[in-house]
């Protein structure tokens, strides 16, 4: 069990597991933040815990130094960075803004007992931290993973394989103080003059460093999402010779297009034929149907002949209702044996 004497116990999200390598080194952050509080309650959110955080009043431990810390990035494929014997502390404040002498003498105090128990020398294997310049990240940080793996000493997050941040943003007096054995009473030294023992706006200032939260890389900012666009639709290709009709202001017909004809094709008179368009009003040229309101000329069904109301046909007579017709030479042949005896009166 290594717990610093001095330190606050306060378990939050617990430790990423056993140390795997490394000798022991010290890796500085700042929470980006200008309370102990709102840096605890943004370590439960994103489990990114360190093994301490520090203030201008107090020393808070989350997790015991004899396991890993969650505060990193760690890459797949890489090397390894929480479980290569990394000590974590988190310090309140900003990386573009100075930083307290109060929290710095906190500090340098937590450090004093980290090398003591863990052997780690003064030492800045990739050089020191980079300050902000103009508030914002200088960048051409040193991220040498070989120094990162193999020499023990003190880094920033800078200046960790596989991550992107840029605190602390030390400045070279606040490294120099934080190097020193805390019995030298560096308060009284006229080097140390220039530290604020407070900063003003220090309450109200904002991270310049976006997205600060990302251990084990699932936190980094989002990639922007495509734009979607509207699939074209095909147009039909235009006539040989003939000009596309120019929309003309005006009601708009049933296919939403101009309400009042189309543009005179090239090289013709006004007045002409040709010039004339076929459109009904509310209808292109090309749109409009041959044949009656409503219908087309294709789309109409011929009507049938309706069926007389006579037949052309004649009826048959029947026997009953329709004599045949005799000539008289017929019919005295038919009645000459049937004449009357001659009449005796007068004999």
């Amino acid at each position: 069990m290594a717990r610093c004497p001095f330190a606050e116990w306060m378990e939050i999200s617990g430790s990423s597991g056993s140390y795997t390598s490394g000798p022991f080194k010290i890796v500085h952050h700042t929470t980006e933040g200008s309370s102990a509080q709102g840096a605890f309650a943004a370590f439960r959110a994103n489990r990114s815990d360190p093994h301490f955080t520090v203030d201008s009043s107090k020393i808070y431990q989350h997790i015991d130094t004899s396991k890993a810390a969650r505060a990193l990035r760690n890459a797949a494929g890489g090397v390894q960075t929480n479980r290569d014997s990394a000590i974590q502390i988190e310090v309140v404040g900003f990386a573009h803004r100075p930083k307290v002498m109060a929290t710095l003498k906190n500090v340098q105090k937590l450090c004093n007992w980290l090398e003591a128990e863990h052997g780690i020398p003064k030492l800045w294997p990739n050089g020191l931290p980079k300050p902000a310049v103009n508030g914002r990240d200088p960048r051409g940080h040193n991220r040498n993973a070989a120094n990162w793996d193999g020499k023990g000493g003190h880094y920033g997050h800078s200046q960790v394989p596989e991550n992107t941040h840029w605190d602390p943003g030390y400045t070279e007096t606040e490294v120099d103080l934080l190097m020193r054995d805390s019995t030298e009473g560096i308060a009284a030294r006229a080097e140390f003059e220039s530290t604020p023992t407070e900063v003003p706006g220090f309450y109200d200032a904002v991270s310049t460093m976006p997205d600060h939260a990302d251990p084990e890389g699932v936190h980094e900012a989002p990639a922007p999402r495509p734009t979607r666009r509207r699939a074209s639709v095909p147009r039909k290709p235009a006539r040989a010779g003939a000009k596309r009709a120019a929309p003309v202001a005006g009601r708009a017909g049933k296919t939403g297009r101009a309400a009042t004809g189309t543009k005179r094709a090239a090289g013709t008179k006004r007045g002409s034929a040709a010039a004339k368009p076929r459109a009904a009003t509310g209808k292109t040229a090309r749109a409009k149907p041959r044949a009656a309101a409503g219908k087309t000329a294709r789309a109409k069904p011929r009507a049938a002949a309706k069926p007389a109301v006579r037949s052309a046909k004649p009826k048959p007579r029947t026997a009953s209702k329709t004599k045949p017709r005799t000539s008289a030479r017929t019919r005295g042949a038919r009645t000459a044996g049937k004449r009357k005896p001659p009449s005796r009166r007068g004999r």
